[in-house]
Parts: structure tokens; sequence; C-alpha cells
């Protein structure tokens, strides 16, 4: 029987995910900065960046949240 992934792309899909965590964590506080300037444009912007970073999370392997309210709990989960 074979391994569906080699270890190397296990060890790669986890590298990944760190790296997208670091880019939406930097993404959030982006967000949170320009939301407290009441900076409605960037703010948009910003949670189309999160969402594409966390779509990209998710399509390399991160579980679903338990939640789906929206981008505020997202930013909030990865603030921390």
């Amino acid at each position: 029987m074979t391994a569906i992934l080699p270890i190397e792309m296990a060890a790669h899909d986890s590298d990944s995910l760190k790296e997208l965590a670091s880019i939406a964590r930097l993404i959030t506080y982006a967000r949170q900065s320009a939301k407290s300037l009441e900076a409605e444009f960037p703010v948009w912007c910003l949670d189309l960046a999160l969402g594409a970073v966390l779509q990209e999370m998710y399509a390399n392997g991160l579980q679903m949240p338990l939640f789906e309210e929206g981008v505020d709990k997202a930013n909030m989960a990865f603030a921390h």
C-alpha cells in the first residue's frame, strides 16, 4: 500500500500553512489599523485579501472554522 501524499508533501503543506497564517495575521493587523482610522475602502480591500488567504489555507488542508459569521470572527481568531 502506498501513501496518498509523500512525507515531503505533508511537510511542505505544514510550512505553507504556517506562512499563510503569518500573512493572515499581517493582513488582520493592517485591517484593524485601517478600521481604527475609519478608512472604509482599505478595510474592504483587506477583507478581500484576508478571504483569499483563508481560502488558500483551506485549500492547503486547514479545517473549516466552526463559525460562519463573517470576517470579524476570523480576524479575532488570527489576531491572537
